[in-house]
């Protein structure tokens, strides 16, 4: 497939076309032009097309279509459509050669012409001008001679009179005007005369049949002359009746300008064969990007029109369309020069261009440059952000950067396509157009959005509508007023920051492997952290490994097993600063710019890009660690790179990056203690004890913060090192701040515990453990008696007995450890009532055994009247103080009894209560027990002899607490543990023998919600 150069061939000065070598004067160029030659250049518009046909009938007799008004912007085509009408209105065989199919061209031989240019003013006015080359000069004498006077009607008439045909061709008239209106004559001006007489011709000529006036306007510009012309125009259509005909010479918005472009600039294109080759590969390469949604579906048809648009890209006359009503641009003459600077671009340029588009306007070459500057006046836009002749603007130094051309050319074609200076206009292009055009045989979508992306960041002067259109404009955009802010943050502001990010970014929450973190600091400070604990240096790398600040400062360190580096292998702290100062530029815009502000969408995708590109900045700075090592007996920094593998959709954490390259091989931080306990402890004997068979516990952290051979631990996990060697006996805290590596054997220990309370024969079962006895101990066991290796042996960890004492003894029959001195545990006494309602006597009871007292008049009831038989109360409230004693145990206990005839238990309501229940009393439920604790937490009520049994079996949980006193909040926290090993729905009940509540109406309003029952003497008050 070819090359646009290498298949078309260009007129011998396409390439150096200027606007004024274009502007073809009437009253030069229709009495001294080759027809022939000139229409080898022409293609006949649709335009020019109807003024043809129209024109030549009018000439001919046929037509009522006197006035031609050629409506368009200057440079819009209309002088040369004028000098083609003129040449073949006077030339027949022309005629017939060029538009020989055109209706009654041929029915008239030659016509008459006289053109006139506003843009000269003759004494003689214009219609003198006319006058003269109609032969006639001496019929209008007397309208200027003395003066500017308007010809009448019937002196036009006079004018045109005769059979021979007449055309009349006015090429740019409102200047003409224009400057007239400013000429005063009488109580107005000569315009006022001049469009009397352009209105008395035109009124003549309709008179006429075979003549006609053709006239241009310049849309947009001296909006004074034109409208003096359109009112002369209305005048006639009002009196005749009939209105002119409005044509646009050029449609720029058609094909009808690559058939121009191709006729003017072109000798020879490849054949149709060639140009279908060219299609077909576009159509499949859009087809591919459509497929991949990189352009809308859309864009296929663009292939589709390549046959008639070739050698340019469909998508060219939409961009001209964008800024063809410039003022400064000549539209058709304009557009001429404009492509000849394309060519130019092309044909000068190394890359394969396979159809011209604006993407390929070269702006190193100042004839091109100077035209799209001309045009937008965006000579800062080119500058700064496409093309500098230092190779610094912006798009350029993506391009350095990537090899390749794609920025220039994405940045080069939005610049075209944001040419327009037209009030509220229609400005660049959507992502998917830009790619639609950027696409070719050679480069794909994808090939220009990295590109483009790059050159969104750093462009001073693209912008984005909310439509998604990006173009370039004047006016500065965000990216500007950031990299200001940027240039002018103080040193000190951005030094602040770096330190703030990096602090941040490796805070230790964890502290497994560092417990501060100190970005950038001075040494004197990094070594006063460094006494008292692990601390993370982030130092500037200077090329050297380490560097040197950090070589220096390690060898003169005490510490030195508690110092860990980030640092890099470069010298790279400038870019790490650039990137600073443009998080520091957001932030300080982030404060004026508010939430509805048309800015505000891009500066918070530039905060998130610059906080990312700061980070990523950091990462592929800081990207080694320094630990301490030991080579040879000697301490040195060993290094290793930086994990840097972490999940996407997670934010990035220094400290975890840190301690997963610490925990790798070659490791240096153990955060699995139990897992490594006896590498671990082998290291700390050899390292930390050394010969010494005890240290005291501070030299032995002193030594872990010195030997850089020493592993590291989390923060303050050398403690549970400690205990895990105390529970395996392999070491032993001596209790007087030295531990040993060789403890001492140990004594043998019992430890009892009673499964079950005291019941009313004063039976416990108890529950027997050993510690220090080995695998099979020994339990020895004597009931109210001295116990010794001949007593009795436990044949299971239980034990149900009502002795008094029970003592316990535990041998190791292997003999490592020594016996240790015997246990007693002993019981306790169990007083408790029977009342008899109707004879109103009290019987006491002590188990397991012993004597009772008692009195009934509140004193000492150590000191009452032995017990011997039931009690006669009387009718009243009474209160039974009671004592038991037996071998040295003692028990008290108060009965309050109601008086006769009622049957509510008496409490006194603002007084303390004790609630003892000889029996558990008992929430049966899930509901009932969080009700209770709720009440309870209320109420401040405490419980004692708690059982709670959570779930069902097999899978079920009793927790058992003793004659310890607990709160509201310490079971709900139990249960709430308890709970999460069974499932949600698991059913809860909780029992207990005593509360204590703050007052007797507490008591009674707790027992009265929950349906607890109290009975008689189970409630103590003092």
């Amino acid at each position: 497939m070819k090359t646009i150069r290498s298949a078309c061939q260009l007129h011998p000065k396409a390439l150096e076309i200027n606007v004024g070598d274009q502007i073809e004067q009437l009253d030069q160029i229709i009495h001294d032009t080759n027809g022939q030659e000139y229409f080898k250049k022409t293609f006949i518009t649709d335009g020019m097309k109807t003024l043809l046909s129209k024109g030549m009938a009018r000439l001919a007799g046929k037509s009522n279509d006197t006035v031609f008004h050629l409506k368009q912007a200057m440079g819009g085509g209309k002088t040369h459509l004028m000098v083609g009408f003129g040449l073949l209105a006077k030339d027949s065989a022309l005629r017939e050669i060029q538009i020989g199919s055109i209706p009654y061209q041929s029915d008239f031989d030659t016509a008459k012409i006289a053109a006139f240019n506003g843009r000269n003013n003759p004494h003689t006015y214009f219609w003198g001008g006319i006058a003269r080359q109609l032969g006639k000069e001496s019929l209008f004498r007397e309208y200027w001679e003395s003066g500017a006077k308007a010809p009448d009607e019937q002196s036009w008439v006079n004018l045109f009179a005769g059979e021979e045909p007449i055309l009349i061709l006015l090429d740019e008239m409102p200047p003409y005007f224009h400057y007239y209106s400013t000429q005063v004559l009488g109580h107005g001006t000569i315009a006022d005369v001049v469009t009397r007489a352009f209105s008395n011709m035109l009124t003549a000529a309709q008179k006429k049949k075979n003549v006609c006036i053709v006239v241009s306007d310049l849309e947009a510009a001296y909006d004074t002359g034109g409208k003096l012309i359109q009112r002369a125009l209305d005048d006639a259509t009002q009196e005749l009746g009939r209105a002119e005909v409005s044509i646009t010479p050029v449609n720029l918005e058609s094909n009808e300008i690559y058939a121009i472009l191709r006729k003017r600039l072109f000798l020879s294109l490849p054949d149709k064969s060639e140009i279908a080759e060219v299609a077909s590969v576009y159509a499949s390469r859009l087809a591919e990007a459509a497929k991949a949604k990189t352009v809308e579906r859309s864009a296929e048809a663009l292939a589709n029109e390549i046959e008639s648009t070739y050698p340019f890209h469909p998508s060219f006359k939409s961009i001209v369309a964008l800024f063809k009503e410039n003022e400064k641009f000549k539209q058709t003459r304009g557009l001429m020069e404009l492509v000849s600077r394309l060519l130019k671009s092309v044909w000068e340029s190394r890359e394969d261009v396979y159809l011209i588009g604006a993407q390929h306007f070269d702006l190193s070459i100042y004839d091109v440059r100077e035209k799209l500057a001309e045009i937008s006046e965006m000579r800062d836009v080119i500058a700064k952000d496409l093309w500098d002749s230092s190779d610094s603007a912006h798009a350029q130094i993506i391009d350095i950067n990537s090899g390749n051309h794609y920025a220039k050319q994405a940045g080069t074609l939005l610049l075209t396509a944001s040419l327009s200076t037209a009030v509220n206009s229609v400005k660049g292009l959507t992502e998917s157009e830009m790619l639609e055009c950027l696409i070719d045989p050679t480069h794909q979508g994808s090939d220009f959005l990295t590109a483009f992306s790059e050159l969104l960041k750093s462009a001073w002067y693209l912008h984005q509508t909310q439509e998604g259109r990006n173009y370039f404009s004047h006016q500065e955009n965000l990216t500007k007023k950031l990299q200001g802010y940027a240039d002018k943050a103080p040193q000190n502001k951005v030094d602040e920051l770096i330190r703030h990010r990096l602090e941040e970014m490796y805070k230790p929450e964890t502290k497994e492997a560092y417990e501060r973190v100190l970005p950038l600091p001075e040494m004197d400070e990094a070594e006063a952290v460094l006494k008292t604990g692990r601390a993370l240096l982030i130092i500037s790398p200077d090329g050297k490994i380490p560097p040197g600040v950090v070589a220096n400062f390690f060898k003169n360190l005490v510490n030195k097993n508690n110092v860990l580096v980030l640092t890099g292998d470069k010298s790279s702290i400038a870019s790490i600063e650039k990137a600073a100062r443009h998080v520091y530029a957001v932030t300080k815009a982030d404060n004026e710019i508010p939430a509805s502000h048309p800015q505000r969408k891009e500066l918070d995708e530039k905060k998130a890009q610059y906080a990312q590109d700061f980070q990523t900045t950091v990462l592929s700075v800081f990207d080694k660690l320094f630990f301490p090592g030991n080579n040879r007996g000697e301490a040195m920094l060993r290094s290793k790179a930086l994990d840097s593998t972490y999940p996407s959709n997670e934010p990035y954490k220094g400290e975890r990056q840190v301690v997963k390259t610490l925990t790798s091989d070659p490791i240096k931080l153990y955060i699995q203690i139990s897992e490594n306990f006896d590498a671990l402890r082998a290291k700390a004997e050899l390292l930390l004890f050394g010969s010494q068979d005890e240290a005291r516990k501070t030299d032995l952290l002193d030594k872990m913060k010195q030997n850089t051979q020493m592993p590291w631990l989390p923060y303050r996990d050398f403690d549970k090192l400690f205990i895990e060697a105390y529970q395996r006996g392999v070491w032993e805290d001596l209790g007087n701040g030295y531990i040993t590596k060789k403890p001492k054997p140990k004594t043998t220990e019992v430890i009892i515990s009673e499964d079950s309370s005291p019941d009313d024969s004063g039976k416990v079962r108890l529950k027997i453990d050993v510690v220090n006895a080995g695998n099979s101990p020994r339990i020895y066991y004597e009931e109210d008696s001295n116990v010794s290796e001949s007593s009795s042996v436990l044949s299971d960890n239980t034990l149900l007995t009502k002795a008094l004492r029970v003592q316990f003894l535990a041998v190791d029959p292997t003999g490592k450890n020594l016996t240790g001195a015997p246990k007693t545990w002993k019981n306790r006494l169990t007083l408790r009532n029977r009342f008899d309602e109707i004879s109103r006597t009290v019987e006491l009871f002590v188990a397991p055994k012993g004597s009772i007292k008692y009195t009934l008049d509140g004193s000492e009831a150590r000191n009452g009247a032995d017990y011997t038989c039931p009690i006669q109360l009387g009718d009243g409230e009474t209160t039974v103080y009671v004592f038991a004693e037996c071998d040295g145990l003692e028990e008290k206990r108060n009965f309050t009894f109601y008086k006769s005839g009622s049957k509510e238990v008496p409490i006194i309501k603002d007084a303390p209560a004790i609630l003892y229940s000889p029996s558990p009393k008992r929430l049966d439920s899930s509901s009932k027990t969080y009700e209770g604790l709720k009440i309870a937490k209320e109420k401040s009520i405490e419980f004692e002899q708690v059982m709670l049994m959570v779930g069902s079996a097999p899978k079920a949980i009793h927790l058992s607490l003793g004659e310890i006193k607990v709160s509201a909040e310490f079971i709900e926290k139990a249960l709430a543990q308890l709970q999460t090993l069974l499932s949600p729905d698991a059913p809860v009940i909780m029992t207990f023998k005593k509360a204590y509540t703050r007052t007797g109406y507490d008591l009674e309003q707790f027992a009265k919600l929950l349906g607890i029952e109290i009975g008689n003497g189970e409630v103590e008050q003092k």
